[in-house]
């Protein structure tokens, strides 16, 4: 009897650390399997998108139409958007810089604007990178500019994109965008561009929702795991279309609407909306 009261006991101990572990697994290790499993399914379709905009980027313009010229250069040898300055440079220890760097070839004030602040954001940020090159607190910084241009009847839009890694501190990335009307010599707003097109607006609406609204899933999801990542507020007037100027005109006359939160934080997350 001692004998089979200790066999009922090792199975009853069995059967509770079976039921137990039946319970831990299912509430923890499936649940962060499903959270990682997402999270992959989301980053590969981040990626996706993200390799479709990194395609883009080749320091080059692209014309979409050949019936396009422009009287007013301020340089008649150059292209209408060409690489003002390039730096490709490794200073072991110090840093890391490939940079090429746009300027819009018209003579005009709207455009010389445009140049001043590609000049402060992008071009300025590499001096410094530079010229603090004597600093003693071994921090690599890595430091990368793009771009890409398109020419679609009579707009003209430029993109630019920068990473900047400075350290063990999060890589930020920077994606800055014009789009120009080279018959009026003026900026085009979202709003205008999609009326130009006859695009519906409450579409377009949507579909910013439904993509910043992904991307708040994946921000939950990595924060549910301890991560720290940048949280989007749907709610934001940023989404709003008369704010969301920071979008291009691409390859077929596709609209590029972007959303880069490193622009103004520490971050590489962003949301590309593409409207075909």
């Amino acid at each position: 009897m001692d004998k089979r009261k200790w066999v009922i006991i090792v199975i009853a101990i069995i059967c509770i650390f079976a039921v137990g572990y039946g319970i831990y697994y299912q509430v923890f290790v499936k649940n962060e399997e499903e959270i990682q499993n997402t999270i992959s399914n989301e980053q590969t379709n981040e990626e996706g998108l993200t390799q479709e905009m990194e395609k883009l980027f080749d320091n080059n313009i692209n014309y979409q139409n050949n019936n396009v010229s422009v009287s007013n250069k301020i340089d008649k040898n150059k292209d209408i958007v060409y690489t003002s300055y390039a730096l490709n440079q490794i200073y072991e220890g110090k840093f890391n810089i490939t940079a090429d760097i746009p300027s819009i070839n018209i003579n005009n004030e709207t455009v010389r604007n445009i140049n001043k602040e590609i000049n402060t954001i992008f071009k300025e940020k590499l001096d410094s990178i530079v010229a603090d090159s004597n600093r003693n607190d071994n921090v690599v910084i890595r430091y990368t500019v793009e771009y890409t241009a398109y020419i679609n009847e009579n707009i003209l839009s430029l993109v630019i994109k920068s990473t900047l890694k400075e350290g063990s501190n999060a890589q930020r990335l920077i994606i800055q965008a014009y789009t120009y009307n080279l018959s009026t010599n003026k900026q085009i707003s979202l709003d205008e561009m999609l009326e130009l097109k006859s695009i519906n607006k409450n579409d377009v609406k949507t579909e910013i929702k439904r993509v910043v609204q992904e991307g708040i899933s994946r921000s939950e999801n990595l924060i549910a795991l301890g991560y720290n990542i940048y949280e989007r507020d749907i709610n934001s007037k940023m989404y709003e279309i008369e704010n969301s100027n920071n979008y291009f005109l691409g390859p077929n006359g596709t609209i590029y609407i972007i959303y880069a939160y490193g622009n103004s934080n520490q971050t590489s997350e962003n949301d590309i909306v593409i409207i075909k």
